[in-house]
């Protein structure tokens, strides 16, 4: 068994406080671009206040320190509030509140997670909690370009995940 990383702490927003996420520019553009310019996968966390899934995603699968290493290291993960108040441009460059920009993305529940292109296109969206094995088999999936070759699911269904 390995031994897991502390637990994060809830920051005044009601979200996890993680040392891997990054703080959004305020721009999805500049995000991405910047993901890009650290040679990094862009990718894009929706969570909310109190979501209990969340809190497994955090409390459990994000724990397990070989994961973290893999995310922190090759990905450039900005979290956004599904419901949040706080104003972003979005990819098209339209000024909207983070709530609003969940709608636009089509973003039902929370965890969900988008990893993006650096011009912008999603490659891969993930819902809802993922057990640690198959989050992680997510992640690689994106980094390793199997999107460019197979769906997530024969993907998974390779690494005898499903």
């Amino acid at each position: 068994m390995v031994d897991l990383l502390p637990a994060p702490s809830l920051g005044r927003d009601g979200l996890f406080v993680e040392d891997w996420l990054r703080p959004t520019r305020g721009d999805l553009r500049l995000d991405v671009g910047a993901a890009a310019g650290e040679g990094k996968v862009f990718a894009l966390l929706w969570e909310r206040e109190g979501c209990p899934y969340c809190q497994m995603l955090h409390l459990e699968a994000l724990r397990d320190p070989l994961l973290r290493t893999y995310v922190a290291e090759r990905f450039y993960t900005v979290r956004l509030d599904r419901f949040g108040r706080s104003p972003v441009l979005d990819f098209d460059g339209a000024p909207v509140m983070q709530g609003e920009a969940a709608v636009r993305h089509n973003i039902v529940g929370t965890p969900t997670m988008e990893f993006r292109l650096a011009d912008g296109r999603e490659i891969l969206r993930l819902p809802g909690y993922a057990d640690p094995a198959i989050l992680a088999a997510a992640f690689e999936y994106v980094q390793a370009g199997g999107w460019l070759h197979l769906g997530i699911v024969a993907w998974l269904q390779q690494r005898g995940l499903l």
